[in-house]
């Protein structure tokens, strides 16, 4: 049976309930996981005035965070192609909620970066893991807006999040009297990581992926989980479901090995991997995989640090009231996250207004993905985005007028959500799913890595950045122009 064969399956459970209560599910999963991500960089800078920390501590902090998330991407990723989907996405919550309570508890520098770095680990798990099985239960037509979809949530919680700590922390500064105590940065970790607990119950509920059930040949465990989105999707019975051949339908896993020691089991495991390397790395595949890893890589700030750097460019430019060529204007990750605070006694109101201002920029790019990706397809959405953003990124050297800046940064912005959301969902697609997994994982370990040395290292004046982030975006679109354009077509497998 071809690719088309397994898409005409999942078309005959139909569309309605069943899905739409999956995609909810991973769409809270993914509302909690950003809640969690987020408020490590809003608590970032609160506790280091109560435990006095610099600004270099502050730095390593937030790269300690892309280490753990590099690390997690590649494990999970590996993880989900050997043991499943389903049950990592509950594992991924647990973890993201004792590392934000760990977070809360902690008193001293290491087991702060410890509960940091293991957050990391599985906000990134989450994030991959969700999409991956997400993509697996839906019909070709809904593929590419749903996951725009789950995009646009993720920002929500983001949304969310600034709003609750604009509220909190004034108040607690406020309340006691402009001394300063450590009561609200955990409060605020303790919050971020409560959804997660919530989530990892609730996504406990889900049923196995339908494709990876075919990948490890349970077909009759396949055939039960179809039947049961066929009565809930068309209140019929079960057994009402059409006949349909499962054999074939994806590329099986034949091997089933005797583990009689958990030497076995290791080698087992590390063999498997290497064999889905073989596969990712094929001749038929390798092209991709290289091209992948280039645009993923380019576009490594991600929507959050990309949000940042703005909010700091656009802060330096009111303040200096000169063009960005200005020397003084230095991006510095340790100066960056604190524009949070005018110091430990006040918040900096104008950083959360512009905060919540970009974020809305990243809403209307997905938006804009929702309604239209599975129309106009990937390829053209991210070549019309590489265009305009680019030119509104290079716009923004040449002004000094806050209006002007602020409309071609949500451009901007807008459009690098585009682009960024639709190379993961080809990702997705364009891969079967014995590896989708360990591909997604692969191609997001150099962008933390990225991000890790960026972190530690750099310091370079605005205007350089902005030219660095305008090449990254255009050399990004440029990279995946080569990539099939699988929209509304069956997924590789």
């Amino acid at each position: 049976m071809t690719n088309e064969g397994c898409e005409n399956i999942i078309k005959k459970t139909g569309w309605g309930l069943c899905h739409y209560v999956l995609i909810g599910l991973c769409a809270l999963a993914t509302l909690a996981e950003a809640v969690a991500t987020l408020t490590v960089l809003i608590v970032t800078p609160l506790l280091a005035c109560d435990l006095k920390f610099n600004k270099n501590d502050i730095m390593a902090l937030n790269a300690t965070s892309s280490l753990g998330m590099a690390i997690g991407s590649f494990i999970f990723g590996i993880l989900s192609d050997y043991i499943g989907r389903k049950n990592l996405i509950p594992t991924t919550m647990v973890i993201i909620f004792c590392a934000s309570i760990g977070l809360s508890f902690s008193q001293t520098y290491f087991f702060i970066s410890s509960a940091i770095f293991i957050l990391g680990i599985g906000a990134a798990g989450n994030n991959i893991i969700v999409r991956v099985y997400l993509i697996e239960c839906l019909p070709a037509k809904k593929r590419g807006s749903y996951l725009a979809l789950i995009d646009l949530i993720w920002i929500t919680g983001c949304v969310s999040t600034l709003g609750l700590s604009w509220s909190l922390v004034p108040s607690i500064i406020r309340m006691l009297e402009n001394e300063f105590r450590p009561s609200s940065w955990r409060v605020l970790a303790g919050l971020g990581g409560a959804p997660s607990l919530i989530m990892a119950c609730a996504t406990s509920l889900l049923p196995p992926s339908l494709r990876y059930l075919l990948y490890r040949r349970q077909l009759q465990q396949a055939l039960v989980v179809l039947q049961q989105m066929f009565a809930i999707n068309n209140s019929q019975h079960a057994n009402n479901f059409p006949l349909c051949n499962l054999n074939n339908c994806v590329r099986g896993d034949n091997d089933d090995p005797t583990i009689n020691h958990y030497l076995d089991l290791v080698r087992e495991f590390f063999l498997k991997i290497w064999r889905r390397i073989i596969i990712i790395c094929s001749p038929f595949f390798i092209n991709n995989t290289l091209l992948f890893i280039l645009s993923k890589l380019l576009l490594f700030p991600s929507f959050i640090w990309l949000l940042i750097w703005k909010i700091h460019s656009t802060h330096q430019l009111i303040s200096n009231q000169e063009l960005l060529s200005n020397q003084t204007c230095t991006t510095h990750v340790g100066d960056m996250v604190s524009n949070f605070l005018h110091n430990c006694h006040e918040v900096r109101n104008s950083s959360f207004k512009h905060s919540l201002i970009f974020l809305s920029s990243f809403i209307l790019g997905e938006l804009f993905l929702i309604f239209g990706i599975d129309i106009i397809g990937r390829r053209i959405s991210i070549l019309t985005s590489g265009i305009v953003g680019g030119s509104a990124i290079i716009c923004l050297i040449f002004t000094t007028r806050y209006d002007v800046e602020m409309a071609l940064s949500i451009l901007f912005l807008a459009f690098y959500s585009v682009i960024y959301t639709s190379i993961n969902i080809s990702i997705l697609e364009n891969y079967p799913t014995s590896v989708r997994g360990s591909i997604m994982g692969l191609t997001t370990v150099l962008p933390h890595v990225t991000s890790f040395f960026i972190k530690m290292f750099s310091q370079i004046t605005c205007l350089k950045s902005t030219y660095a982030v305008a090449s990254l975006l255009i050399s990004a679109t440029i990279a995946t122009m080569p990539i099939p354009d699988l929209t509304n077509s069956p997924m590789q497998e």
